[in-house]
C-alpha cells in the first residue's frame, strides 16, 4: 500500500513541470503599418503557446522567467512591464495579430518566445528566440504641387497634381474660400469626386480624392463659382499620417459654353431622313432643334434637360412646331420621319451641366437648312445599246436631273411596273438575277453612272429597258414614267468558247482559250482597253474553223498597259458574225516611281502612293463626270471610296510639277 502511494505522488510531480520547446517563431512580418498600429504575423515554434514583448526605440533586454505568467494587453503600454518599457503585448497560440496604440513614425523592437505549459509549470524558450523591428507610418516629406485644371465647365472640373513622396494623397476642395482646415493625423477621410459627398474636414472642406493617383474629374460643382484646393501627401490607411501645409490652388468654373457649333452639313438628303454633321462647339455637350418649313425663333432654356428623339415631332418643344432631335456629345445625327421635297431648319445650342445645373449657349448657335429628297423632273434621255452580242450588251443614256436612276429589262415585253417610292432596289447585271419587281422585271442596275453592262441574255431575243430617275438614298422617289428601250440581241455564232484566262508572268500577260466546237470560224480579234468600254484590236489568230474537238490557243501581250487593262476575244465567223467573250481585268504596276493604286480592286478605301507631294486629287467616273476631290499635302493617300457604286473610276493627282491618272475598280 505505501509502494502505491508512493507511486501517485511521483506522477503527480511529473505532471506539474512542463519541457521548454526547442524551435523558436520565425519569419517576423508586417502585413500592415498605420500611425498607430501595426498587424504583426509570423511563422510559430514548437512552443504550445509564445507571448511577444515590445519595446519602443530600442532593442527589447527582458526575458521571460520559467513559472510566471504574464498579463499581456495588445493595447502598447497596457500590459505587464517586464522591464521598463517592456511591455508584454500578447500571449496566444496564434499567428498574427493587431498592435495598437503606437506612436507615429516610431521604431519599435519586438522579441517572441515559445513556452508550454501554465500558470507555476511555465518553461519558456530563452536561448533563442524571434526578434525584429518596425516604424509606424510617418508624415511624407515632399509634399504634392503644381495643382492645375483642365476640361473646365460650368459643373466640373479635371484637377491634376505632382505626386511627391507619400504612398497616398488627399485633396480638400471649398467653394468661395480658401481650405482652413488641415486633415488631422491618424483620422481616415473618403474622398468622392462628386463636391459635397465626401468626408468632411472643418466647415465646407469637402475630401474630393483619396487614393495613389494624381488627377481627379471633381463634379456637382456651380457654374462661374470659384472653388479652392489643398493638396496633402500622406502615408498610411487606415490610420494616415499627414504632411501640412498642403499645396493650394484655386478655379473658377464656366458659366456657358462660349464657343458654338459650326460648319453644319446637309450630308445626306433622303426622301424622309436627312442627315446631319457639324463641327462641335466647346459645350459638353449640345441639343439640335428642328423645324419644318420655316426658321426657328425658340432659344433653350437654362436649368432644363430636353428629352430629344431622332423621329421629328417626338422630342421636347422650344416652341411650337420647334423639336428637340439630338441630344449628346457627338457631330452628327439622322432626322427622321420627315416628309418629302420640304425644307427643314436647324439650330444647334452648345451647353454644360444636366439637370437644373444646365446652362446653354445661346447668344450665338449653328445654324442651318436643307431639304429632303424631291422627285426628279427630267428623266432619262438617249438610251442607246453598244457592243450588242448574243448574250450581253452595253446599254448607256445621258442622265436627267435625279442623283441615280434604277434600270428594269423585260424580255419580250415592255417593262410593265412602276417602282414603288421609298423602296430600295438591289440590281444584278446579270438578267434575271437581280431583284424582280412585279412579274419578269429584273433589276439590272441601280447608279449614279451614266452606263451599265448586261449579260446572262439570250441570242435572238428581245429585250425591253426601262431608266427611271430617282433621288434619295435609302428612302428614294422614282420619276415615271420611264424612259423605254428595246434591241434584240444577235443570233449565235458558230465558236463555244469553254476556257479564257489572262495571267501575268515576268511583267507580260499571257492569254490562253479553248474552244470545245468551232464551224465555219474565220479568228479571233484580241482586244484591250484602258476603261473597260472602248477597245482597240491589238492582235489577229487564225481559228482552226471547223472541229470537234477541243483546240487550245494562246497569246503573249509582252508590253502591257501599266494599271488596269481589260482583254476580251471577238470571236468572228467567215461570213463577218461575230461574238464577244467575257471581259477580264488584269493589274499591273511596274513604275514604282509614277501613280500606284495599293489593293486593286478597291473595296471601302482607296489607297494610293504618289511619286512626290499632291496638291490635289479627284476621282471621275468612267464618263469623266468628277465624283469627289479634295487637297492633300502627302505622298499617300487614304480616300474612303463606301459610297461608291461598284464600276470602274479614275484618279486624277496634280503634282507640284505634273498630273497623273490612274484607274482602279470599285467592288
Amino acid at each position: 500500500m505505501k509502494q502505491f502511494y508512493l507511486l501517485f505522488t511521483l506522477l503527480i510531480a511529473l505532471q506539474g513541470y512542463a519541457a521548454p520547446p526547442t524551435v523558436p517563431a520565425s519569419n517576423l512580418s508586417f502585413n500592415t503599418i498605420e500611425g498607430s498600429y501595426f498587424n504583426i504575423g509570423w511563422t510559430p515554434g514548437n512552443g504550445t503557446r509564445r507571448i511577444m514583448i515590445v519595446r519602443a526605440g530600442q532593442a527589447v533586454t527582458a526575458v521571460p522567467q520559467n513559472g510566471v505568467d504574464y498579463a499581456e494587453n495588445t493595447n502598447f503600454g497596457s500590459g505587464q512591464a517586464i522591464a521598463a518599457g517592456q511591455y508584454v503585448v500578447y500571449d496566444n497560440a496564434f499567428t498574427s495579430f493587431f498592435l495598437t496604440g503606437l506612436a507615429p513614425a516610431t521604431q519599435y523592437f519586438f522579441a517572441i518566445y515559445e513556452y508550454n505549459g501554465t500558470g507555476a509549470a511555465i518553461e519558456y524558450l530563452t536561448s533563442s528566440f524571434l526578434s525584429g523591428n518596425a516604424f509606424t507610418s510617418a508624415a511624407p516629406t515632399v509634399q504634392g504641387g503644381n495643382l492645375s485644371f483642365t476640361n473646365i465647365t460650368a459643373t466640373s472640373v479635371t484637377v491634376s497634381c505632382t505626386m511627391g513622396n507619400g504612398s497616398r494623397r488627399l485633396i480638400l476642395a471649398r467653394e468661395a474660400a480658401p481650405v482652413n482646415s488641415d486633415p488631422v493625423n491618424l483620422q481616415q477621410y473618403v474622398g468622392n469626386s462628386s463636391f459635397g459627398s465626401g468626408a468632411q474636414v472643418g466647415t465646407g472642406n469637402y475630401a474630393v480624392y483619396s487614393s495613389t493617383g494624381n488627377a481627379v474629374l471633381v463634379s456637382n460643382l456651380r457654374a462661374g463659382t470659384q472653388y479652392f484646393f489643398s493638396l496633402y501627401e500622406y502615408n498610411g490607411n487606415g490610420q494616415p499620417v499627414y504632411l501640412a501645409p498642403g499645396a493650394t490652388a484655386n478655379v473658377t468654373t464656366r458659366t456657358i459654353p462660349t464657343i458654338a457649333s459650326s460648319n453644319i452639313i446637309i450630308s445626306k438628303a433622303d426622301g424622309k431622313e436627312l442627315s446631319l454633321s457639324w463641327t462641335s462647339g466647346n459645350g459638353q455637350r449640345r441639343i439640335v432643334v428642328a423645324k419644318q418649313g420655316s426658321s426657328l425663333t425658340g432659344l433653350a432654356a437654362n436649368g432644363t434637360d430636353y428629352t430629344a428623339n431622332e423621329i421629328f415631332g417626338s422630342g421636347a418643344a422650344l416652341a411650337a412646331g420647334e423639336f428637340v432631335v439630338y441630344s449628346g456629345t457627338g457631330n452628327g445625327t439622322i432626322v427622321k420621319g420627315l416628309n418629302p421635297a420640304t425644307t427643314y431648319h436647324f439650330r444647334i445650342f452648345e451647353y454644360d451641366g444636366t439637370g437644373s445645373n444646365t446652362l446653354y449657349l445661346t447668344s450665338s448657335f449653328g445654324i442651318a437648312s436643307g431639304a429632303t429628297a424631291a422627285t426628279p423632273t427630267q428623266q432619262a434621255t438617249g438610251i442607246a445599246a453598244t457592243n450588242v452580242l448574243g448574250t450581253s450588251l452595253n446599254l448607256s443614256w445621258l442622265g436627267g436631273n435625279g442623283r441615280a436612276r434604277l434600270v428594269l429589262v423585260r424580255k419580250d415585253a415592255a417593262v410593265n411596273i412602276i417602282p414603288q417610292d421609298f423602296t430600295v432596289y438591289t440590281a444584278n447585271s446579270d438578267y434575271g438575277n437581280g431583284q424582280q419587281i412585279g412579274s419578269g422585271n429584273y433589276v439590272i442596275s441601280n447608279t449614279t453612272d451614266l452606263f451599265t453592262s448586261v449579260h446572262n441574255l439570250q441570242p435572238n431575243t428581245s429585250y425591253h429597258f426601262a431608266v427611271f430617275e430617282f433621288n434619295g438614298f435609302n428612302q428614294p422617289l422614282y420619276l415615271s414614267p420611264a424612259a423605254v428601250f428595246n434591241i434584240t440581241t444577235l443570233g449565235p455564232v458558230p465558236v463555244k468558247l469553254t476556257q479564257w484566262n489572262a495571267v501575268v508572268s515576268a511583267g507580260k500577260v499571257q492569254l490562253k482559250w479553248i474552244t470545245a466546237s468551232e464551224e465555219q470560224a474565220s479568228h479571233f480579234n484580241i482586244q484591250r482597253s484602258i476603261d473597260g468600254i472602248h477597245f482597240s484590236t491589238m492582235a489577229r489568230v487564225a481559228a482552226t474553223g471547223n472541229s470537234q474537238v477541243p483546240v487550245n490557243y494562246q497569246f503573249q501581250d509582252a508590253s502591257p498597259l501599266n494599271g488596269i487593262s481589260f482583254y476580251r476575244l471577238q470571236l468572228v465567223d467567215n461570213d463577218g458574225k461575230f461574238e464577244y467573250s467575257a471581259i477580264l481585268t488584269i493589274s499591273i504596276n511596274d513604275q514604282p516611281d509614277g501613280l500606284a493604286i495599293i489593293h486593286n480592286p478597291v473595296d471601302k478605301m482607296l489607297l494610293a502612293k504618289l511619286p512626290g507631294q499632291a496638291r490635289e486629287w479627284r476621282i471621275l467616273n468612267a464618263s469623266g463626270q468628277l465624283l469627289k476631290k479634295g487637297n492633300k499635302s502627302t505622298t499617300a493617300l487614304e480616300i474612303p471610296v463606301t459610297e461608291l457604286p461598284s464600276g470602274i473610276y479614275w484618279l486624277q493627282v496634280r503634282l507640284n510639277t505634273k498630273s497623273m491618272t490612274a484607274a482602279f475598280i470599285k467592288q
